[in-house]
């Protein structure tokens, strides 16, 4: 088997902002009920038998909809199943605790923060995550809106969040929100500008620019939309469904279930590995259908001569 990571969907798509933005909503659909939970068998038997497998590493992040629906418990329970995986969780930090906090920073769990909203009750849940200690990044979805005023968005992040952590995903759906080719091009590039400006290369990672620089310096790419595959992490639904691709949680694409189907029947299959393959001739994620692609051209003129030079510099140590 190829080696992926666990994307697990304890809430599925349910959450306590709806956003509107969010490309995961219609995957409500999946369930009968309209907040759906991992109940323990599903997650016991998701989590042993994947910390069992013979992988060089394990991998488990906890998305949503909003995964802290499922209530601190569910998390205690998860560190104790598979103590050596290493676990992560991706919140709206709305629904942040200081328990939950303290939990996150006592076990070493990455918490990928999501400002979809600049509201109280995100200022409150972030500031209680990072006084516990929490190891926090921002996953920052940039809207068309927000795509305007890269600058504006870096120092958000970067001075008003005091987070150093960066990553900024485009948002494709729907349309009204979502950003075309031009627009995320222009973005991207003066987000790397505003980057150099403040002369902040070694003091703020931004993983889009880390991955480059990772993939030219040691072929490794971080981010998997870089890479020339896309078997890379497997989704478990609230229910036991696996999937290849949270952006692919479809009907046609269902793997099978860890209720009722190994990780080697999954991961090793047909349909994985033809899914796999739909990556080829593209060089961005495949649900972007190549809209982006000049977007992308523009970004690596404006910023490749630099990052190489980050890269050589790197290999070189």
């Amino acid at each position: 088997m190829k080696p992926f990571s666990l994307l697990v969907k304890p809430a599925g798509a349910d959450c306590n902002l709806a956003c509107p933005y969010c490309f995961y909503r219609p995957k409500s659909a999946l369930h009968a009920d309209a907040h759906p939970r991992m109940d323990r068998r599903v997650l016991e038997r998701a989590l042993a038998s994947y910390a069992a497998l013979p992988l060089p590493s394990h991998d488990v992040a906890f998305q949503g909809g909003e995964p802290l629906l499922a209530g601190e418990e569910f998390f205690r329970r998860a560190a104790e199943i598979a103590p050596g995986v290493r676990f992560s969780v991706q919140t709206n930090a709305t629904l942040a605790t200081d328990s939950i906090a303290r939990f996150f920073a006592e076990n070493g769990w990455l918490v990928g923060v999501s400002p979809h909203s600049r509201s109280a009750e995100f200022m409150r849940g972030y500031g209680t995550l990072v006084r516990a200690g929490a190891a926090v990044n921002v996953l920052q979805l940039v809207t068309r809106d927000l795509a305007g005023d890269p600058a504006g968005l870096y120092h958000y992040i970067r001075d008003t969040l005091g987070c150093m952590h960066h990553q900024y995903i485009e948002c494709t759906w729907p349309r009204a929100f979502a950003v075309d080719s031009g627009v995320w091009g222009g973005f991207m590039s003066g987000l790397f500008d505003e980057w150099l400006r403040c002369g902040d290369v070694r003091r703020v990672s931004v993983r889009t620019f880390d991955s480059i620089v990772s993939e030219i310096a040691f072929g490794v790419p971080a981010l998997c939309q870089f890479s020339d595959d896309c078997r890379h992490h497997l989704v478990v639904e609230a229910n036991g469904d696996v999937y290849p691709c949270d952006f692919f949680v479809e009907p046609a694409l269902k793997l099978g279930n860890v209720m009722e189907n190994t990780w080697e029947e999954m991961a090793g299959g047909k349909k994985y590995a033809e899914f796999g393959r739909r990556k080829r001739g593209h060089a961005d994620c495949p649900r972007n259908r190549d809209r982006l692609d000049a977007g992308w051209r523009r970004f690596y003129g404006h910023a490749l001569p630099v990052l190489s030079r980050l890269a050589a510099e790197l290999s070189a140590r």
